[in-house]
């Protein structure tokens, strides 16, 4: 499998980085309060849930990211293109058509009425309410402004870190893939003369 923007899975790729967004952006560090045990065992009210989504700014995090995403492709067509840029203005508009192609599926995949339903399920199957409450706590300190303001960057920065990983990597992992497939398969079996 190539994780060149440039093969065919380039629109998974854009999707698969969504979704590393998405984790990271909603993973951080947090201390739990120190409860009664019936309180920390207690799964949270969706109120809790859906005010805990509103301090993160969840849905501004989606928008940040679809805006990545969209980027993400946008740069994936341009390297496709490399220096032809003189298009004609029927490929132009096909270009724009198969832009806002992506840009809907980006949009659907990460709109808010999808995300907040998963969202609710996600952290309501993971977190009790004490840990909401300790989460809620935190995110009304400064610090905890500052990690809401600047986890789409971190992501952002995350994700190209990685992509430069990955790339570096995968010349090395196709090569050992295919020296597996070989041994695997052996020698030829001789052919029989008939």
């Amino acid at each position: 499998m190539s994780l060149d923007p440039s093969s065919s899975g380039g629109h998974v790729r854009i999707l698969q980085l969504g979704v590393c967004a998405l984790l990271i952006a909603t993973t951080t560090a947090f201390a739990q309060d120190q409860g009664h045990a019936s309180q920390a065992q207690a799964k949270p009210s969706e109120e809790s849930l859906r005010h805990l989504l509103e301090v993160t700014q969840a849905k501004k995090v989606l928008q940040t990211i679809a805006e990545q995403m969209d980027a993400t492709f946008d740069a994936m067509v341009r390297k496709q293109l490399g220096a032809r840029q003189d298009l004609t203005p029927e490929q132009q508009k096909s270009l724009e058509t198969r832009r806002r192609t992506a840009a809907d599926m980006i949009a659907k995949l990460l709109s808010w009425d999808s995300m907040e339903a998963l969202y609710l399920k996600v952290y309501g199957e993971t977190f009790t309410q004490a840990e909401i409450d300790g989460m809620l706590k935190f995110y009304a300190t400064p610090a905890g402004q500052a990690v809401i303001a600047k986890l789409p960057l971190v992501a952002k920065n995350t994700m190209s870190e990685m992509q430069q990983r990955v790339q570096q990597m995968m010349p090395k992992l196709q090569q050992l893939a295919k020296e597996t497939a070989e041994e695997v398969k052996g020698p030829e079996p001789a052919k029989k003369g008939g």
